[in-house]
């Protein structure tokens, strides 16, 4: 009985982690998507769990939606934000994660909840009204410009429902330190087309991480559950 105490509270106390790897403008090859995806899906850690998130533009060339779809079907990752996916071919397998865009021809989810032993981390995406513009979109995708009200609305719940929030966002860094005076998410990632420096935004408490992954890097943040907290740690990694 003492030993299976012991054991109980060891595991209780111990570490628990989670990798998110973000691929940002990964401007995928035509004639590379299966060894980039095969790359992609063999990255892995034995002891801790990981997560692929792509957003931004995933192939290198304008291309057809039904490329695009191909790629997005291929992907092991349930969390994709493409802004070189049109709305025009519906064969998708899996949803998109888009919180300010709908549609009634394409599975979209608002957010997404990933979960370890030990904690959550929920996940959503604003797409800023350029993404609308410099794009001829289907008319099934219907934007959503009170995107305030609804990044309020997502981190209202989310809070709720996870222990670690992050906002996926298309819009530029400053509107990016507007939108977490409001909600004070844990990390905004950007997908916006442009690198920008890391660090805290303005409210002093939300970190900013920014990648481009079409130089085959891809940016992990790794989460690790110790004491009732979770710290954060952002890498550059080569693909």
């Amino acid at each position: 009985m003492v030993l299976l105490l012991i054991l109980l509270a060891s595991s209780l106390l111990a570490d628990d982690y989670l990798d998110l790897n973000f691929f940002i403008e990964p401007q995928f090859a035509e004639d590379e998507i299966y060894l980039k995806n095969f790359a992609i899906y063999n990255i892995r850690n034995d002891s801790i769990p990981q997560t692929n998130i792509f957003a931004g533009k995933l192939m290198n060339t304008h291309t057809s939606d039904s490329l695009v779809v191909e790629f997005i079907n291929l992907c092991k990752s349930k969390i994709i934000a493409p802004t070189d996916y049109c709305f025009y071919d519906t064969n998708l397998e899996k949803p998109l994660l888009i919180s300010n865009i709908e549609s009634d021809s394409v599975a979209i989810i608002k957010h997404k909840i990933v979960s370890v032993d030990s904690f959550k981390v929920g996940i959503f995406s604003l797409y800023t009204p350029d993404f609308m513009v410099k794009n001829k979109i289907a008319a099934n995708a219907k934007f959503d410009f009170n995107f305030l009200e609804i990044a309020k609305q997502q981190f209202d719940y989310l809070r709720e429902e996870s222990d670690f929030v992050i906002l996926l966002s298309n819009f530029s860094k400053y509107i990016d330190s507007d939108i977490v005076a409001e909600i004070p998410v844990d990390v905004v990632v950007s997908f916006d087309y442009k690198g920008k420096k890391n660090g805290k935004l303005a409210n002093g408490k939300t970190m900013f991480y920014s990648i481009l992954s079409k130089s085959e890097y891809y940016g992990k943040l790794r989460l690790t559950y110790q004491n009732g907290k979770i710290a954060q740690k952002w890498q550059k990694v080569k693909l």
